[in-house]
C-alpha cells in the first residue's frame, strides 16, 4: 500500500496538551512534504481555529475545518456550509434552559456567546476538573474563557458553521445528546462528539469524511492513498473512508477497535512524532528525545 496523503485529527491527535503543534513534530511533517507527501488536517475546530495555532512555517495542503464543513486546499475554499438561522436560535435556546455551556462559531469574527450566560459558562468550566475530561480539552476551555470567546448582547445566526456544547457532568451531556437527536429529527443538523464533555452541531451529511473527499479529488488521489489518525468518535467517518486507518493510544476503547493500527504512545507522550517517525522513516527513538 502507498500512501501519498496523511489526514490528522487535530486535538488528542496533532496538538499537544498546550493545544500546539510542537516544533519536532512539525519538522517531521514538512519531510514527509518533501517526500510528495500531503498533509491535511481533518478537525471539529473550525477555518479560524486550525490558522491560530498552525505554525506559520507549517504550510498544510489541505483543511477540513468544523467536521466537514469546512473544506480548503492550500488557500483556496472548496465548500463552506453554514447552519440555518431557524436551527441557530432554536438549539440555542435549548441548551440555555439546560444551563450548557455554549460557544457559537461563525465563519466571520470570534466565536461568541450571551454575555448573560458569561457567569454560568465560567462556574461550569472554574471547578474541579473530574478524572474523565482530558487535560487539553479542560486547558482549551479556559483559554476560550479567558480570551476566545466575544461576549454579545444578541446572537446573530446568520454565517454560523457549528455550535459546541460543553459540560463537566458526563451524565447531563448525556442527557442533552438526546435531546439533540430528538431535535434533528426535525430540524436539518449532524451531531458529532469527540469526548463524553461534549458534543458539537453542524450542517447535516457532512463529516471529516466528505470534506477530505473533496481534498483527495482535488489532488488526483484515490481513498486507497489516504492514511488517517484521530482519536475520537469524530475521526470514524475517515478512518472508514481512508485506506489505512490508526487511532491514538489514547483514544477510547471503541475507536481503537475500528483502526488497522494503534500508535505506542498517547498524544501527550509525542504519540503521532513517534509514529511517524518510525512509519514513514523507519526511525524508532526515545520518547523522551
Amino acid at each position: 500500500m502507498t500512501i501519498n496523503a496523511v489526514a490528522l485529527d487535530m486535538d488528542g491527535t496533532l496538538l499537544d496538551q498546550d493545544s500546539s503543534v510542537n516544533s519536532k513534530l512539525a519538522d517531521i511533517l514538512f519531510r514527509m512534504q518533501q517526500r510528495k507527501i500531503k498533509i491535511f488536517v481533518a478537525t471539529g475546530r473550525t477555518h479560524t481555529e486550525v490558522i491560530d495555532v498552525i505554525p506559520a512555517d507549517l504550510h498544510l495542503d489541505g483543511i477540513v475545518s468544523s467536521n466537514g464543513a469546512g473544506c480548503y486546499a492550500g488557500d483556496k475554499k472548496i465548500v463552506h456550509h453554514t447552519l440555518e438561522q431557524d436551527i441557530v436560535k432554536e438549539v440555542i435556546s435549548a441548551a440555555r434552559k439546560n444551563g450548557l455551556y455554549y460557544e457559537i462559531h461563525s465563519t466571520k469574527g470570534p466565536r461568541f456567546a450571551l454575555a448573560a450566560d458569561q457567569t454560568g459558562m465560567e462556574n461550569e468550566v472554574n471547578q474541579t476538573k473530574p478524572a474523565t475530561l482530558q487535560e487539553n480539552e479542560y486547558i482549551s476551555r479556559k483559554m476560550a474563557l479567558a480570551y476566545k470567546i466575544h461576549w454579545v448582547d444578541h446572537i446573530v445566526t446568520e454565517n454560523v458553521v457549528k455550535i459546541y456544547f460543553f459540560s463537566r457532568d458526563c451524565e447531563k451531556m448525556k442527557d442533552w445528546k438526546a435531546q439533540l437527536s430528538r431535535m434533528r429529527n426535525k430540524m436539518n443538523f449532524s451531531i458529532s462528539s469527540s469526548s463524553s464533555h461534549n458534543a458539537e452541531i453542524a450542517v447535516n451529511h457532512v463529516s471529516k469524511a466528505t470534506g477530505l473527499r473533496l481534498l483527495l479529488d482535488e489532488y488526483g488521489l484515490s481513498p486507497a492513498e489516504l492514511m488517517a489518525v484521530g482519536d475520537s468518535e469524530n475521526d470514524l467517518p475517515m478512518f472508514e473512508l481512508a485506506g489505512y486507518s490508526v487511532a491514538m493510544k489514547n483514544a477510547m476503547d471503541f475507536v481503537r477497535n475500528q483502526a488497522d493500527e494503534v500508535t505506542k504512545y498517547p498524544y501527550y507522550e509525542d504519540g503521532l512524532y513517534h509514529f511517524l517517525l518510525e512509519k514513514f522513516f523507519g526511525i524508532i527513538k526515545n520518547r523522551r528525545n
